[in-house]
């Protein structure tokens, strides 16, 4: 095989048809998933899919973490305008709980009030590990503002920050007990920092 035709193989699939599978798997979920839609999403041939991608879970994965950054770059917008810790998390905490009441808060391209529980079902560990280091860098800065403990693992601390916020989206309103979005930005926001506080 000569190298250009081994570099063509290695190179990433283009941009459209990584937008279209994460447009097919959006629209359909991962079990309705078809390269024959992300090919009509992205306006080419099904064999011009199946050449950038080789297989349909390759082109689903792509979908995937496609979401998965939009997710987390969609929050970070929000949240690290934000100059605390506390006002980040509860920052966070009111976007999800908008969007669990009202699936367009997170659009484009989070529109339907099922990504985020098809990202954790297919996508969860990379979802879990890739937003952990993101609130893992805002717990560093909250240190260095004395805010949070020094002696915090920033990853821990970022994981359990992940894992409090994502369970807003998957436990019933009526079992967490928020009655707005501004009730669950002040409530987990004081909750988590409660947590992280310096040791006295």
């Amino acid at each position: 095989m000569l190298n250009s035709e081994i570099e063509t193989k290695a190179a990433a699939p283009p941009l459209n048809l990584v937008f279209g599978a994460a447009e097919c798997v959006r629209r359909n979920g991962v079990r309705g998933f078809r390269l024959s839609e992300v090919a009509t999403i992205a306006g080419v041939s099904r064999g011009t899919v199946y050449n950038a991608f080789g297989d349909k879970e390759t082109a689903i994965n792509a979908g995937l973490a496609y979401l998965c950054n939009a997710f987390i770059d969609g929050l970070a917008a929000a949240v690290t305008p934000q100059t605390t810790l506390r006002s980040q998390i509860g920052e966070a905490a009111a976007l999800i709980y908008e969007h669990a009441t009202t699936p367009q808060a997170l659009a484009p391209p989070l529109r339907t009030d099922s990504i985020i529980t098809t990202l954790l079902e297919h996508y969860g560990d990379q979802l879990c590990r890739t937003w952990a280091a993101f609130w893992a860098a805002l717990v560093a800065d909250a240190q260095g503002r004395g805010e949070v403990d020094s002696t915090l693992d920033t990853m821990h601390a970022g994981d359990w920050i992940v894992r409090v916020l994502l369970s807003l989206e998957i436990l019933p309103l009526s079992v967490a007990g928020f009655s707005s979005a501004d009730d669950a930005r002040t409530r987990i926001g004081n909750l988590m920092l409660d947590g992280l506080a310096p040791r006295r």
